[in-house]
């Protein structure tokens, strides 16, 4: 009786204490500004794209997305994520594309993936950011690729597609900055999310 006591214990510990505060650390870098972002920088720039990772192993999606900037001098941004979405509001000028991307270890789960799109050279998702501005960096899907080998870990690929395209996921950035008061401020990248939609 004392071990059921206990172990429902361990349960409800965990439903109601652990659960929440992983819910909240995940929601605190939802715009991808665990950085401070100065809303009156006009010199900021938007970065977004999309990834569906429907059949990679860290089945869930994807909680970071990491993009390294390379020049004028070496930084990284940690963008938000929700749903295969990504995005950040706050780039500065400069070489940029995304590094890795992954899912952390959950309660239910010891494993932690981290996946690196190709840091060697450029990728698909390099940009050079000149001005400020609105940069779609792709959408892309996770292809699994067997290695043939018992001994040889799979590897994978992300190939380019074309849905979700850059005006759906646009539009649900500039809805969720419309309708968070954190981020409505955000006057400067607002205003370059509309003119942007317009184009498209």
């Amino acid at each position: 009786m004392l071990i059921r006591t206990g172990r429902w214990i361990k349960i409800f510990v965990t439903l109601f204490i652990i659960l929440p505060s992983i819910l909240l650390s995940s929601g605190c870098a939802l715009f991808g500004t665990e950085e401070s972002v100065d809303a009156n920088d006009k010199t900021l720039s938007v970065i977004f794209g999309h990834f569906n990772m429907e059949e990679a192993p860290s089945w869930g999606g994807i909680d970071w997305v990491s993009v390294k900037q390379y020049k004028p001098k070496v930084g990284y941004y940690q963008a938000g994520v929700d749903e295969g979405l990504f995005w950040h509001i706050g780039v500065t000028n400069g070489s940029i594309q995304v590094e890795q991307f992954g899912r952390n270890t959950r309660f239910y789960s010891n494993a932690t993936y981290t996946y690196n799109f190709g840091s060697k050279g450029r990728n698909e998702t390099s940009r050079i950011i000149k001005k400020p501005g609105v940069y779609y960096l792709g959408s892309y899907k996770y292809v699994p690729v067997e290695s043939g080998s018992f001994f040889q870990p799979d590897n994978f690929d992300m190939k380019k597609t074309k849905s979700p395209s850059e005006k759906e996921l646009l539009t649900l950035v500039l809805k969720k900055m419309q309708e968070d008061s954190d981020f409505s401020v955000y006057k400067h990248q607002i205003g370059m999310i509309k003119k942007r939609l317009k184009q498209l």
